[in-house]
């Protein structure tokens, strides 16, 4: 089986989503806790469409961020790298870069092959992305504005490591 906008829609509804329609996709956006659009609003705007004959779905928070093109030398490395970091920690959901313009999505896609789209799958996609939105928010806002890539997992602890030994040295010399 495969989905259609119009099955999308009757889900949307039963679930009390406000959106709007266009001929291929439907739009709609979710208020957030701390990630702020261009615009300063704490909103994650959205798009829903099937791709694939219906076979996928696939939403897309579009235009999350951007690292202007003039800003590439300094900040595409923090700014990849921390991208990397949060798809390693991450499940379903996925943050992609489009290197030509910098424009910076999250995107999930639902493989629904032979199965039928359940209200319960399609919420659960387009609640994903703003509670991975705000998750992520000050982690992308550092490499953004900063160049400051977030830390590993393995950094964190050799940084709590290394204040633990330093802290343990200073309680020695008392």
């Amino acid at each position: 089986m495969s989905t259609t906008l119009d099955e999308i829609c009757s889900l949307l509804d039963s679930a009390k989503i406000r959106y709007g329609r266009r001929e291929d996709r439907i739009r709609t956006g979710f208020e957030t806790d701390l990630y702020e659009d261009h615009e300063g609003d704490n909103c994650l705007h959205m798009a829903i469409w099937p791709e694939d004959d219906g076979e996928t779905l696939r939403v897309q928070a579009y235009g999350t961020y951007l690292l202007p093109p003039a800003q590439f030398p300094e900040k595409l490395a923090a700014v990849q790298r921390t991208l990397n970091q949060i798809n390693w920690e991450t499940k379903t959901a996925h943050f992609e870069m489009d290197i030509q313009d910098g424009e910076i999505r999250i995107s999930v896609d639902i493989p629904l092959e032979d199965a039928k789209l359940t209200e319960r799958q399609l919420m659960r996609a387009v609640k994903m992305l703003p509670d991975l939105a705000d998750r992520c928010h000050s982690a992308m806002r550092q490499a953004l504005d900063d160049g400051i890539p977030l830390a590993t997992h393995e950094e964190l602890c050799l940084r709590f490591d290394t204040f633990m030994i330093e802290r343990d040295k200073g309680l020695g010399e008392r």
